[in-house]
């Protein structure tokens, strides 16, 4: 639901239940979010989630735009319990766990060339019923920008991000459960790209780094299988036709 109290103001809230079905390619017609608030995430499948949301959005002027927004998911997710060399003693249970997020952001255009970032994300969750990865989690994170983009179709972008994270971390390797270690680190990570778009729209070619310092710190991602940072320099180039 979205509504306009003034007209430079919006005023966003969404309340939805979510329920991962187990399809091959999770292939669906239905919108990626609900009042701006996304309702897919790459939880287990048959995962249960309600997601409840608030938001509000300001247009301070012409070339200025910001807002602020938090939401909370409550999620039943399956885990199968019991002894592997025992398939008899394996059952499917549904464990309850805990996601917040939070939001502040602001952009700005101070040229049709150059537009600036600034946000504040906030991130806590909770698995202490029965820990995969971590047993609870808390990330702040900074991230600042600047992206110039100019008529010729050559553009630049630059970010910087500072991490603050702090929980009570499940150590690699061990099973699924097994009793968590706190840790906690505060780093920057810097990543740049610089791109050139083709004539008559035909693609993007870009080239890019990730890490830009190759910062050392200790992070627990929240989805490994699509890592946020780089844990090293990464050099990298990517050609996208549009045919």
């Amino acid at each position: 639901m979205g509504y306009n109290l003034f007209p430079a103001t919006t005023l966003r809230a969404a309340v939805f239940r979510v329920f991962k079905r187990t399809l091959l390619t999770n292939q669906t017609v239905e919108p990626t979010q609900v009042a701006g608030f996304n309702q897919f995430f790459d939880d287990a499948e048959e995962t249960e989630s309600w997601r409840y949301g608030i938001a509000l959005d300001q247009k301070f002027s012409r070339n200025i735009f910001g807002g602020i927004e938090y939401s909370q998911r409550d999620l039943k997710t399956p885990i199968s319990v019991g002894t592997p060399e025992d398939p008899a003693s394996l059952e499917i249970q549904k464990i309850d766990w805990e996601e917040r997020l939070g939001r502040v952001y602001l952009f700005w255009t101070p040229h049709n060339w150059l537009s600036l970032s600034a946000e504040y994300q906030y991130e806590r969750f909770d698995r202490k019923e029965y820990p995969i990865g971590f047993e609870n989690l808390k990330t702040n994170r900074f991230p600042l920008g600047i992206n110039f983009y100019h008529p010729s179709g050559f553009s630049a972008k630059l970010r910087a991000t500072y991490f603050d994270q702090e929980g009570m971390i499940l150590p690699q390797f061990l099973p699924p459960g097994s009793p968590s270690v706190p840790g906690n680190d505060q780093f920057w990570v810097v990543d740049g790209s610089i791109s050139y778009r083709l004539p008559k729209r035909l693609g993007l070619l870009t080239f890019g780094v990730t890490n830009l310092f190759d910062e050392d710190f200790m992070y627990q991602d929240t989805d490994p299988a699509r890592p946020q940072i780089q844990p090293k320099r990464l050099i990298f180039a990517r050609l996208t036709l549009a045919i």
